[in-house]
């Protein structure tokens, strides 16, 4: 598997009245095991899913190595999340 260089410019995102991220800039160098700590509320979720393809950022731009990826869907990334619960799909029924 690649290692894979992730930059992030100057994100904003904005749940109504409720600024969630304000200009973030980060860099994420491949191979590197890194931690995204903060209160409840503070934007970590929000900033993993920008990362992941599944909500776009209301401005700033997403690279990785280098190449802009703020508009490319996410199963094209090659990234993912898991989620904590099980609210990812909640359309779907338990079967026995």
């Amino acid at each position: 598997m690649e290692d894979v260089d992730i930059r992030l410019e100057g994100i904003w995102k904005t749940y109504g009245e409720v600024q969630a991220l304000k200009g973030v800039n980060i860099e994420i160098s491949g191979g590197c095991i890194t931690s995204i700590l903060g209160p409840s509320g503070c934007g970590k979720t929000t900033l993993l899913k920008i990362i992941a393809g599944l909500i776009e950022p209301d401005r700033g731009r997403v690279y990785f190595n280098g190449d802009d990826y703020t508009h490319v869907p996410p199963e094209k990334r090659g990234a993912g999340i898991v989620f904590q619960d099980l609210a990812l799909f909640p359309h779907m029924k338990r079967v026995r």
